[in-house]
């Protein structure tokens, strides 16, 4: 188990994995109760200084966690900073609708394929049809290969993410590690997934914690928000 938080810390958060437990569709996942509160003290604590750093768009932020919270929605595509002004980093690639086509129309024959569409990226889910992984991942990089330079595939744990190049959880992070109430903190960033590698590197490169969920917390959220309860 990690130390608990300092007070001059600056606290990173993933959502999917490492606050809420994974679920098998994104629609699925269950905010425990007295989560929110929980993250309220803990940036009152920190002096503001708590940031939801995720894959998800910024609507479902802000339904599982009221109050407005700094945040980089869609890996760092939409930035909302500590006094709520939102700042766009990426935008809808061109290919997006035939993105949106080809995939509907090619998955439809695969139960249990989701997919997701958010502002500026479309996710491939395939957490309940694990055999299609690899001709999933192949059809992704066609479009990809295809869409030009200024697009690229992210693959995430049982997902692949058709978006637009320009952002990530490490540039998020470095984002706010700029800007009041972050400025001149020490960076913790926690998450569990292969798309959050970058950030944990940095926050450790930076002279903070760059904390894995399963490396760090057994692999368990719960034992996460145990943490963030001390």
């Amino acid at each position: 188990m990690p130390k608990p938080l300092a007070g001059g810390a600056a606290l990173f958060l993933d959502i999917d994995g490492t606050l809420l437990d994974i679920a098998a569709r994104p629609d699925a996942v269950v905010v425990p109760p007295g989560l929110p509160a929980l993250l309220a003290r803990v940036r009152e604590r920190l002096g503001g200084a708590l940031a939801i750093v995720t894959g998800r768009p910024l609507a479902q932020v802000d339904e599982f966690f009221p109050g407005n919270l700094p945040a980089a929605a869609e890996h760092g595509a939409i930035l909302r900073d500590a006094a709520g002004v939102l700042h766009r980093i990426a935008t809808r690639p061109a290919a997006f609708g035939r993105w949106l086509e080809t995939l509907n129309a090619e998955t439809r024959k695969i139960p249990g394929v989701i997919i997701e569409v958010k502002d500026v990226s479309i996710v491939i889910h395939y957490r309940q049809a694990p055999a299609a992984a690899a001709w999933l991942r192949c059809l992704a990089e066609s479009l990809i290969a295809e869409s030009g330079p200024d697009v690229a595939l992210l693959p995430a744990h049982m997902a692949f993410e058709l978006r637009p190049r320009g952002a990530g959880k490490d540039a998020a992070l470095a984002w706010f590690m700029v800007r009041p109430p972050f400025a001149g903190r020490v960076p913790v960033f926690i998450g569990d997934d292969t798309t959050d590698e970058p950030a944990i590197a940095l926050a450790t490169a930076l002279g903070g914690a760059g904390l894995h969920v399963a490396r760090d917390f057994g692999g368990s959220p719960n034992t996460v928000r145990g943490w963030l309860a001390q």
